[in-house]
């Protein structure tokens, strides 16, 4: 009887699973086409990836979108003339309007210092740049991080190299955003 009982929880659970990431997967893949991006104060972008990420907060700091831009999550190695010509940009307009932190080391890191920077320099309304499949699980993140803050966003679809391993990164993501979903992002502040 408990042996049947477990049977049937452990397909109801995986039925489940394979629904979400399946809805999860169609839903993060649309997402670059729903949002046009806002005008806001400060332009955020979280690292990762091929690049696509930088190269699109550039265009959209070029664009005005935003006063300034954080480059969040950079690798301590990757230099600011790497990151100028990955962005797009002058050497004026990267000195006067970029900044870049080195010290996150994952999302709940970005969005400690997103909030940081933002505090700093007074805004309260930002533009989110970062893959449309990271989208759910920073938006969760970032809300808990800063309540307060007026979030707009600009997905980036993945295209090229950075689709080669879609089904997996997919995965991944959707496993890391159910965690962050049962276990509020509240619960990692000041950690």
């Amino acid at each position: 009887m408990i042996s049947r009982f477990i049977f049937w929880i452990s397909i109801a659970l995986t039925v489940n699973f394979i629904a979400g990431l399946i809805a999860f997967a169609i839903a993060t893949n649309r997402l670059s086409e729903m949002f046009i991006p806002e005008q806001a104060d400060g332009l955020v972008v979280l690292t990762g990836g091929s690049g696509e990420r930088i190269k699109y907060a550039g265009s959209l700091l070029q664009q005005k979108k935003a006063k300034r831009l954080l480059i969040t999550g950079v690798n301590p190695n990757v230099s600011s003339n790497f990151l100028r010509k990955l962005a797009g940009l002058s050497k004026a307009n990267f000195n006067c309007c970029i900044d870049i932190d080195n010290k996150a080391k994952n999302t709940v890191g970005n969005a400690r210092q997103i909030s940081l920077w933002a505090n700093a320099q007074n805004y309260d309304h930002l533009l989110i740049v970062t893959s449309s499949y990271h989208i759910p699980r920073a938006w969760l993140i970032l809300r808990a991080e800063m309540p307060d803050t007026r979030l707009a966003l600009a997905p980036v679809k993945s295209i090229g190299n950075a689709r080669q391993h879609v089904y997996r990164r997919t995965l991944l993501e959707y496993g890391k955003y159910l965690v962050v979903l049962i276990f509020p992002a509240q619960q990692w502040q000041g950690n």
